[in-house]
């Protein structure tokens, strides 16, 4: 299989057709650690496939572009991928369903929920029905859990859901998005599911189960969760912000800088995701909306790693750049003002060559960028895939068609070196 690769990966340069070789690849082989980041153009969705064969999604989101562009015009939003015929929960398990290791029904050992915006973990709208014989409605994270079996569900604040304040009653209302996934989790509870809270410094939570015994070499930390900041010595963490620290004078906060993130390591390979982290500094922010430059520390250099925020103009400091100074970065980009053209500056300027992959850009964003930014990408549009091989000595990437429901490679970039 590796030999596989190697052709693939002379073929870069030749036409689609003569690309065959990669295509057969697409499915997951024992030793492969494959990062799926999957474009529905509305919102965040990762899909993991572990060394051993072990399944975690992070996020889920159906992001309701009406009233969104309501409220934030002339804004626009992408286009759903592949097509409107699906919700984005539907879409995400179907891809899901042709990337599972052959021979295992498709199912979750892990769904985790970064932060609470319908962008990461669905949102209500009139293509929310109701879950078969449950009282909740489906969209994005409780979609996708009512139609896959889910194994362990982890989020920011399982039971008591109070940092920084109490979310049932700052999320609530009616047409609760939130109260919604609070009855969708109740129903995990009683189905068997376990559900807890991720822990900032573990890495107990998350973890090879299929064949824990062979893949010693490969760990999930988890860095961040609310406020709270792994040190990047064993699991110590520090407090980098308090509960009424985030609060203003109406009790209202912002959810971004709440969010989880996670590195995983698989030999010599790291890789960071960090949902929407905020790292922006100065301009009258407080110390702590900048929640990259602790992490960066703990963290360190990376192969790969997602850019916060879709690439917005709040995340991706110089400081976090340069400590994780990534070989390659995914912009999980759905609205036409992602990325910042300030990121792609300082991606451009901190250090080795990167290859840059968007999951879509609009027209009016690659625009503004103008060509002396475009040059960053490899890829504007579609899935991409991050296959690391086994040991983790190397990683390709392969981009994928997303505008058809079966998938398809396009081309493969690699191989990498992991340092």
């Amino acid at each position: 299989m590796k030999a596989l690769f190697l052709i693939a990966g002379l073929l870069i340069s030749l036409p689609l057709s003569a690309q065959t070789v990669a295509d057969t690849t697409l499915r997951w082989q024992p030793g492969y650690f494959d990062i799926h980041h999957i474009n529905t153009g509305r919102g965040n969705s990762t899909f993991f496939v572990f060394p051993d064969g072990t399944t975690l999604l992070l996020d889920a989101g159906d992001l309701n572009p009406g009233p969104f562009l309501r409220k934030n015009a002339p804004l626009k939003v992408a286009p759903a991928r592949p097509n409107e015929s699906k919700t984005a929960g539907q879409w995400i398990v179907e891809y899901i369903r042709q990337t599972m290791p052959v021979g295992r029904q498709p199912r979750l050992d892990y769904l985790l929920v970064s932060h609470f915006h319908g962008d990461h973990y669905g949102e209500l709208s009139e293509r929310s029905k109701p879950a078969p014989g449950q009282s909740y409605r489906q969209t994005g994270v409780t979609e996708v859990g009512s139609l896959l079996p889910v194994g362990t569900l982890l989020d920011r604040g399982y039971p008591a859901y109070d940092f920084p304040t109490d979310l049932r009653r700052f999320y609530g209302g009616d047409e609760s998005t939130f109260l919604n996934y609070l009855t969708f989790v109740d129903a995990r509870v009683r189905q068997g599911s376990q559900v807890t809270m991720l822990r900032a410094g573990s890495e107990q939570q998350i973890v090879c189960r299929q064949q824990p015994n062979t893949s010693t070499n490969f760990r999930v930390r988890a860095v961040k969760v609310n406020g709270t900041i792994w040190t990047g010595t064993a699991e110590q963490t520090k407090t980098h912000f308090t509960a009424d620290s985030v609060l203003d004078a109406q009790g209202r906060f912002n959810e971004n800088p709440l969010c989880v993130a996670l590195k995983f390591s698989y030999g010599p390979f790291d890789y960071f995701t960090g949902a929407d982290n905020t790292g922006l500094r100065g301009y009258g922010l407080p110390h702590w909306f900048d929640t990259e430059t602790p992490m960066a520390k703990a963290v360190g250099p990376v192969e790969a790693m997602t850019l916060n925020h879709h690439g917005n103009r709040d995340a991706s400091n110089e400081t976090f750049l340069q400590t994780l100074n990534p070989r390659v970065a995914v912009q999980q980009a759905w609205c036409s003002d992602q990325p910042g053209q300030d990121v792609m500056h300082r991606l451009e300027s901190t250090g080795q060559q990167r290859y840059v992959f968007a999951l879509h850009l609009l027209p009016e964003t690659l625009a503004y960028l103008g060509p002396w930014l475009q040059k960053s990408y490899r890829s504007t549009e579609g899935h991409v895939l991050i296959r690391v091989l086994p040991g983790g000595q190397q990683f390709w990437v392969g981009v994928l068609d997303d505008t058809q429901p079966a998938l398809r490679v396009l081309r493969w970039l690699g191989p990498y070196a992991a340092h």
